[in-house]
């Protein structure tokens, strides 16, 4: 709503047999208010002669009907900014929903794909008779398996979950799988040690040799 405020003065001069002349003082006050796009003036004389006199759009109108107009088109304009504001907030929740979900994702893949690395590392015929199992890194085979199946399942599950805007669930994803890259990468070590101080047999050697360099 827009409010706008003129005051006028008018001296009126009028010519007298007994004096110079008589000094009538006018007030002339105009208030123009424009709300959701209609313009309500109101016009107010003192001096001379007192009134009142109301205007919407140029035309004009009684006063209870410039009340009633004019308080009607305030109470819409307070309900649209209403209405705007809970838009506005909605959309803010909406794209920070978004966001959260899009940055949840990327980094559920990133830890996905350093998983199936670090197994398809491990996933070596040569490798798989020196596995060292302990609790700290893989407890058994089956264990290792499981996590294969686990992240061979867990690709179409994120796609599942972005697409439903479901921040909860790619975390829990990511907090069950964000400590198997540290602890395979712990097996993986123990495992090639273990066949260094085994394995006699030059292609064994050499295989565990293009293993460790392809690390670097």
């Amino acid at each position: 709503m827009k409010v706008k405020k003129l005051i006028l003065l008018f001296l009126l001069v009028a010519p007298s047999f007994f004096y110079a002349g008589v000094v009538h003082h006018t007030l002339i006050s105009i208030t123009e208010q424009k709300v959701l796009g209609h313009m309500f003036k109101h016009v107010m004389t003192s001096g001379g002669a007192e009134k009142d006199e109301f205007f919407i759009d140029g035309y004009a109108v009684p006063k209870d009907n410039y009340t009633t107009e004019f308080e009607r088109a305030c109470r819409k304009e307070q309900e649209d900014q209403a209405m705007l504001q809970q838009e506005q907030l909605r959309a803010r929740l909406q794209f920070a929903d978004v966001v959260q979900v899009e940055i949840a994702a990327k980094l559920l893949n990133k830890l996905l794909h350093q998983t199936t690395q670090l197994l398809h590392r491990i996933n070596n015929p040569a490798l798989e008779k020196f596995f060292v199992f302990s609790n700290n890194t893989i407890e058994s085979s089956e264990q290792l398996l499981q996590l294969k199946n686990f992240t061979q399942q867990l690709a179409p599950s994120v796609q599942k979950k972005i697409a439903n805007n479901d921040f909860e669930g790619l975390n829990l994803l990511y907090t069950k799988l964000e400590n198997w890259p540290t602890r395979l990468e712990k097996f993986f070590q123990e495992t090639v040690q273990s066949a260094i101080k085994k394995s006699d047999d030059t292609v064994m050697l050499k295989e565990l040799l293009k293993l460790v360099s392809e690390l670097s």
